[in-house]
């Protein structure tokens, strides 16, 4: 049987698809030790948006989050995610920003890295890449797939030699952020992508099962010979999500390939989350049913899920068809921007304000004007002049129409904080200071989540004296309490 490889990205991917990157580290830590042993290959852990989340909104400093990922997980390689040159941000950093960015990975612990660039200017990540490999880690560039007029078989094959030769990554991955490749698109680009870069190098897939194609796409990849497929811990997969690991282990088993994955030990660390979702109100993943829109907009899974829980807090939610229709409408005018994150963010802030306001263009967010004018690399395609205007006229006058060199920001940033290390130079650098001083003085999370959801029940109980009978019911097993 050939063996086809699996990544776990449940932990990076699939809470930040489904719960907008809401897990706490202690949500998590009951079954780190679990998901070691479970046989995945790699398990990829964490980007620059939890670091983000951990640092605005959960108190957390990422930083221990990360090391208590190095010290737990010994038998299986960890791999984290860095995006072009933004770093932390959204913005264009500084090469000493970014290279601490991807020192500091390592120094914590990841063993690889994958580096994508929303528009294939490699030029962005070419340094990077290089200095990962000088400090020892692995490296893998994202083949990000778009439909669009320009991105074809032939641009992914020049970008996948490109990869190798100018940033000497050691593997490439066809990259599905908005869960779009059909099967019969496969056909063509993984046999196209096998023929440049030879038996040799590693070629994987990570899909999304957004509109429903995951499972069928993972099932031709095998047999295309595709080395190894990103996927996610069920109840934490599917739908905007990729496909869940448990579903796609029983699929291609069925169709000869050898999955070293342990169906026991998942079921185990599937029930763990389904019990933090119960207990935290996190939706659980589902399928989904194949939705053509997807097409047009190709919104991912992470900022569909921001979308629609940002609009869906502001009684906006009839917006939502709408909105997703402008992003349709906004890449075709802006160049085709590959819908993965900053530009999948970008186009999703632009369309919201042309349909909250009722007019296009008339309110563009600094990043937009930045990404029109060339801030973030070379456009794979020009911006329709009309709208270029509109961007330019209607954005900030304080962005220069022509970009400028970031100038090194370490020094300023060592004077400023003396006595900081390294790790925390970078979030002091990258957000606000009182949020990161908030974060510093904040309590984390110290729920314990390990005793799972019908022991939380009867704790609850136990604090209702006003109780005299509870019932509880899964449809299959009832369990009659009753007090004294």
């Amino acid at each position: 049987m050939s063996r086809v490889k699996v990544v776990d990205t449940t932990l990076r991917d699939g809470h930040q698809c489904l719960w907008a990157t809401r897990m706490t580290t202690a949500m998590m830590r009951p079954v780190l030790e679990r998901m070691d042993c479970a046989g995945f290959d790699v398990i990829e852990l964490m980007g620059a948006v939890h670091f983000d989340t951990c640092v605005r909104f959960l108190g957390e400093n990422p930083w221990d989050r990360l090391k208590l990922f190095r010290d737990t997980f010994k038998n299986t390689e960890r791999q984290a995610i860095v995006r072009s040159k933004c770093a932390l941000r959204f913005d264009l950093e500084p090469d000493d920003i970014n290279l601490l960015w991807y020192e500091l990975l390592i120094r914590n612990g990841i063993e690889s890295l994958i580096a994508f660039d929303g528009l294939h200017d490699l030029g962005n990540l070419e340094g990077g890449l290089k200095y990962a490999k000088s400090l020892g880690a692995r490296t893998q560039g994202w083949l990000i797939f778009s439909e669009s007029p320009v991105h074809t078989d032939q641009l992914y094959v020049t970008k996948a030699r490109e990869f190798l030769d100018r940033c000497e990554v050691d593997s490439l991955m066809i990259e599905d952020t908005s869960g779009i490749l059909t099967a019969e698109r496969l056909r063509s680009l993984v046999p196209a992508l096998q023929a440049e870069i030879g038996p040799n190098v590693p070629l994987g897939l990570h899909t999304h099962n957004l509109a429903g194609l995951g499972q069928s796409l993972y099932i031709e990849a095998a047999r295309l010979g595709i080395d190894n497929i990103y996927t996610c811990i069920s109840p934490i997969a599917d739908g905007n999500a990729p496909p869940s690991v448990q579903t796609t282990a029983r699929n291609l088993r069925h169709y000869g390939f050898d999955i070293a994955v342990d169906d026991t030990v998942l079921g185990e660390i599937g029930t763990h989350f389904e019990d933090v979702a119960i207990r935290s109100g996190f939706p659980l993943g589902r399928p989904q049913d194949f939705d053509a829109a997807s097409l047009d907009h190709q919104i991912p899974g992470g900022v569909m899920s921001n979308l629609v829980s940002q609009l869906d807090a502001a009684g906006l939610i009839e917006k939502l068809p709408a909105v997703l229709e402008e992003c349709g409408r906004i890449r075709a005018e802006t160049g085709w921007p590959i819908m993965v994150t900053p530009f999948s963010q970008f186009v999703g802030v632009q369309a919201t304000l042309n349909v909250l306001t009722g007019s296009r263009y008339t309110q563009v967010p600094d990043e937009m004007k930045k990404y029109a004018l060339g801030y973030y690399g070379d456009l794979l395609a020009p911006v329709d002049p009309d709208v270029l205007d509109r961007i330019v006229d209607n954005g900030s006058k304080l962005i220069p129409l022509v970009p400028p060199t970031p100038e090194p920001a370490l020094p300023a940033l060592r004077e400023r904080h003396p006595q900081a290390s390294d790790e925390e130079l970078l979030l002091w650098h990258s957000f606000p200071e009182e949020i990161v001083a908030n974060m510093f003085s904040a309590i984390p999370d110290e729920t314990d989540y390990s005793g799972g959801a019908l022991q939380h029940l009867l704790e609850e109980v136990v604090k209702r004296p006003d109780l005299s009978r509870v019932f509880v019911s899964n449809g299959t097993t009832t369990l009659d309490i009753r007090g004294r």
